[in-house]
């Protein structure tokens, strides 16, 4: 599998696909976890900056939430990226180093000794190529890339579910309608808000609220790709308010790309809210009876 394909934005899900089957065998879960006790404490604070998109240098990335870093000038995290290289949880591909989404895994980074350094700016979004992606519906579009390529944000998918209008389960509190649903073979479940704000003046954060409320383990905002500073400010905003576990994400269906400006968090809302956490039972029962 050419992982470069990620740089020259011509990753087809095949490739995707690719991609994920094989940070699964060569970095798995339990080799990191061995693995990391060799990196310092500075590549540590680097690989937090991944997750948390807070790095200068250019990057790409997977659907699995793989990436892809350039460090053809040498600057930024290039030489922390190079000590984690050495320990395994990276890998050198000429001017880019590689790092496996198994490497990016939000619970292995909640217990690294490394201090929490609150919300970060957003300096750049990473840039996932969607190669052959359909044009027309892109909520359609895009849930039929990613049933394609068979994986999403660090699992494979299980099941995909678009437009829910309504869930007998949770009457009388499902105000929102859920635009796409992924349920992972790990068990978690990923929502995502489609928002055109090139149609409306709402962004979307009351929906995401709901989405969180409902007991997903993650949600995500999407936006149609506007341009650079209109998300970047919208992704930061975001870190700023209640919400800020949600994820955001551009879609730019024109040019096949989609630009995540922040990963998602898992929901907090599942330990400080205890109807969230009823209400996640009955999503997951409604989601099992399908």
């Amino acid at each position: 599998m050419d992982l470069l394909c990620a740089a020259r934005l011509s990753c087809t899900p095949a490739d995707h696909r690719g991609e994920a089957e094989r940070a699964g065998e060569l970095y798995p879960q339990e080799a990191i976890l061995e693995r990391i006790v060799e990196v310092p404490g500075e590549a540590l604070r680097a690989l937090a900056s991944l997750r948390n998109n807070g790095i200068k240098n250019r990057a790409f990335g997977f659907l699995s939430g793989s990436l892809l870093v350039d460090c053809s000038g040498g600057s930024g995290i290039c030489r922390q990226l190079q000590a984690m290289a050495r320990a395994g949880l990276a890998e050198g591909l000429g001017d880019f180093y590689y790092v496996p989404h198994t490497a990016l895994n939000e619970k292995l980074l909640d217990y690294l000794p490394v201090e929490d350094e609150g919300a970060q700016q957003i300096k750049r979004p990473y840039a996932v190529s969607l190669s052959g992606i359909s044009g027309g519906d892109p909520i359609e579009a895009f849930t039929g890339y990613v049933g394609s390529a068979g994986y999403f944000m660090w699992g494979k998918v299980e099941k995909i579910l678009t437009k829910i209008s309504f869930i007998p389960q949770l009457i009388n509190k499902y105000n929102t309608q859920i635009d796409i649903l992924i349920k992972l073979e790990n068990k978690y479940i990923i929502s995502i808000k489609y928002m055109d704000i090139t149609r409306t003046v709402h962004m979307g954060f009351s929906a995401v609220n709901d989405y969180l409320r409902y007991g997903v383990d993650y949600a995500v905002l999407m936006h149609p790709y506007v341009n650079p500073g209109v998300h970047r400010s919208v992704a930061n905003r975001l870190a700023e308010l209640e919400i800020s576990p949600s994820g955001y994400m551009a879609l730019d269906l024109v040019n096949e790309i989609l630009y995540i400006y922040r990963f998602p968090r898992h929901n907090t809302y599942l330990s400080k809210y205890i109807s969230s956490h009823s209400q996640s039972m009955a999503l997951r029962s409604y989601i099992e009876s399908l």
